[in-house]
C-alpha cells in the first residue's frame, strides 16, 4: 500500500492531486472497460472480489456513497459494519496519507459528496496507490467504490492513446491543464519538454505536440509519427 510519491508536493490538496494523477486513472478505466465490456460489476465482500460476468478481480474497499443523502463514508470507518480487515488496508493507508498531507477528504470519516466527486476521489487513489483500476458498484442501496488488482488490465504506449486520454481528461474534468499534461507524461515515463506556446511529449520515436493558450490551458493536441 505504498504511495506513488513521484509528483507530490507539500501543499497539494485533492484538486492538485487529481490534476496530477487523474489522467493515468482515466487510462486505466478505459483499459478496464475494454477488458470487461458492458457487463455490470457485482460485489462479493465475503470473497473479496468484484465480478464482471466470468471475470473476477481481487479488491480493496475504499468507501461508499449514499446517493440519497449525497454523503461519502470511508471503509476504514466501519466499526458498525465490520468489513474484513484485509479489505480495508488501502483505505487505512489513504487516511494515513491524508493526515500527513493534510488532504481533508482523505481523513474525514463522513462528508457531503456528489457521485462525480466520489469518482474523483477514487480515480486519485487508484493512481496514487498504483492500483490497476477502480470501479463503482451498486450494493445494498449504496454505491461502493473499490480498487482492483489484475495483470489482465494493461496500459498502452500508443501516442494516440496518450493524446485521446489527455484530451478527454481535460474536457471532462475541471483540472489544471499544465499539471495534467506534465504529470501524465511523467507517470508514463515519457520525455517531456515545455516551451512558451507548446509542450512536447516523446513516446518512443513518436511525438505528441500540445499547443497551449496564454493561460497555459490545452488548445490542441497533435500526434506526429516518426
Amino acid at each position: 500500500m505504498e504511495v506513488n510519491s513521484l509528483l507530490i508536493e507539500e501543499n497539494d490538496d485533492l484538486q492538485d492531486l487529481f490534476s496530477k494523477y487523474g489522467a493515468l486513472a482515466l487510462e486505466k478505466q478505459e483499459a478496464l472497460s475494454a477488458l470487461v465490456g458492458i457487463s455490470e460489476p457485482e460485489l462479493d465482500i465475503e470473497k473479496g472480489i468484484v465480478k464482471f460476468n466470468e471475470k473476477e478481480f481481487p479488491i480493496q474497499l475504499i468507501g461508499f456513497l449514499d446517493p440519497d443523502e449525497d454523503t461519502w463514508s470511508w471503509a476504514w470507518d466501519n466499526d458498525e459494519i465490520g468489513f474484513p480487515e484485509e479489505l480495508i488496508e488501502e483505505a487505512k493507508a489513504v487516511k494515513e496519507f491524508g493526515e500527513k498531507q493534510n488532504v481533508l477528504q482523505f481523513y474525514e470519516n463522513v462528508f457531503r459528496a456528489s457521485l462525480t466527486e466520489a469518482h474523483i476521489i477514487s480515480m486519485t487513489i487508484s493512481s496514487l496507490f498504483s492500483n490497476d483500476a477502480y470501479c463503482a458498484v451498486n450494493y445494498g442501496g449504496f454505491v461502493f467504490f473499490v480498487t482492483i488488482e489484475s495483470d489482465e488490465i494493461s496500459l498502452s504506449d500508443d501516442p494516440d492513446v496518450f493524446a485521446t486520454i489527455l484530451n478527454d481528461f481535460h474536457r471532462r474534468f475541471e483540472v489544471n491543464h499544465r499539471k495534467a499534461l506534465s504529470s501524465y507524461a511523467a507517470l508514463k515515463g515519457y520525455e517531456f519538454k515545455e516551451r512558451d506556446e507548446f509542450s512536447l511529449v516523446k513516446i518512443g520515436d513518436d511525438k505528441v505536440v500540445v499547443s497551449l493558450t496564454e493561460r497555459k490551458n490545452i488548445h490542441s493536441i497533435k500526434v506526429i509519427r516518426a
